[in-house]
């Protein structure tokens, strides 16, 4: 907890009710229907994303407009049931927009407080730790607007303020520039794909199409078992959660640990050179696929992970991975997998073996793979440059709040 005797001359404690014109105001609680552009965007919980900016995809507009709800320029608002502690400070930019129930509005007093500065102080590990000391989870998490007006805030001058904001502002940019950069490998991967092998759908250079049943070695299904979500020990075993999966990149670390080993039905653990799949998941993120690049003896494969072994004399995994994540493929997986909820889905291993791949000469396939390690390396290289942006941004945060940064 930070006290006011800790920080720098002219710095005060205020709470969130003292600092603002508007002390915490309930969205609507109207409709959400089909998007018109002549109505307002309805802002939800779900709209908002861990950054606190609005995503582009499922604009839906209220069914009644209520003036009282429209949001204007520096209004936050802050998630109080679900996504408890998530915020979106309302640019005019965005548009003309109404927010939602299960949305509080708190309008800053912009001659006492920068709302930029407001917003950047609930990113910081001080927020996070005072939401979690609010929460009521007998049965939903949920913080009240009388409560979120109980947020205690370092508040320092308002000029220090905006001088803080423009540091926290470059330090941010240096994330989105990192994150730019790794789109950009992505795409210079999938442009050289189709490059090389051309659509996969309409194969223009008449590669030999075959059956996936016909390229791989075999398949084998995990079996699921209950753990801790923790972090797992030396020699301890866990089971892989599909998170370990869905980004399309091995993430050993997704996993639960396994207390009781005695009677583990069924062990089949990742190997290098192995495709992962998602069997089971939402109709964006099932089939996704990711490679393993090294021996993990001590993680478990769960039912809707399976793992696919192919002759690399014959076929390259680089290659594969790229195929069974191309959209076309992608597609031809979510169309053939079923489910009675449109939030899960599953194809079974028999309809996976069916779908009809292009299969380039292996040469070709290797000289693919060749461009993917070196990119792979690369991108190596960039994840830990995003460590380090990240830490420098964290760095930035703590210090910024407790008068250190000026």
């Amino acid at each position: 907890m930070i006290k006011e005797k800790d920080l720098p001359d002219g710095w005060k404690i205020k709470e969130l009710r003292d600092v603002c014109l508007s002390k915490g105001e309930y969205g609507s609680g109207a409709r959400a229907i089909e998007y018109d552009s002549k109505k307002p965007r309805y802002v939800r919980i779900t709209d908002i994303d861990d950054n606190g900016c609005l995503k582009n995809k499922n604009k839906v507009s209220p069914s009644i407009i209520e003036e009282k709800c429209l949001l204007e320029d520096g209004d936050l608002l802050f998630a109080r049931s679900g996504s408890v502690g998530k915020t979106y400070l309302y640019n005019k930019n965005d548009g003309f927009c109404q927010y939602a129930g299960y949305l509080i509005k708190f309008k800053p007093n912009s001659e006492i407080i920068d709302s930029n500065y407001l917003q950047y102080l609930t990113k910081t590990s001080y927020y996070w730790n005072w939401i979690n000391s609010k929460q009521n989870a007998v049965t939903i998490n949920n913080i009240n607007a009388k409560k979120y007006a109980e947020l205690k805030i370092p508040l320092p001058p308002l000029q220090t303020q905006k001088k803080i904001i423009v540091i926290l502002e470059k330090a941010e940019r240096l994330k989105e520039w990192r994150k730019e950069a790794d789109e950009l490998t992505d795409e210079f991967l999938k442009s050289t794909f189709l490059e090389m092998f051309g659509d996969p759908v309409t194969n223009p250079n008449e590669w030999n199409v075959k059956k996936l049943n016909d390229i791989i070695l075999n398949i084998e299904a995990g079996w699921s078992v209950n753990g801790e979500q923790r972090r797992r020990k030396e020699n301890e075993f866990a089971v892989l959660k599909i998170s370990a999966v869905t980004s399309g990149f091995f993430i050993p670390d997704e996993h639960k640990v396994i207390t009781n080993c005695e009677n583990l039905k069924k062990i089949i653990t990742p190997e290098k050179g192995d495709l992962l799949f998602s069997r089971a998941n939402t109709h964006e993120l099932v089939g996704a696929t990711c490679i393993v690049r090294d021996n993990y003896p001590y993680l478990l494969l769960p039912d809707k992970l399976w793992k696919i072994k192919l002759d690399e004399q014959k076929n390259s995994s680089e290659y594969l991975k790229f195929i069974l994540s191309h959209p076309a493929i992608r597609g031809e997986i979510s169309k053939h997998a079923t489910g009675s909820s449109g939030s899960m889905l599953n194809i079974s291993m028999s309809k996976l073996k069916s779908i009809p791949i292009i299969v380039p000469p292996i040469e070709l396939q290797n000289k693919f793979a060749s461009i993917v390690q070196q990119v792979e390396q690369m991108r190596e290289h960039q994840s830990q440059s995003k460590h380090h942006i990240d830490d420098l941004f964290n760095v930035l945060m703590q210090k910024a709040f407790k008068g250190e940064l000026m």
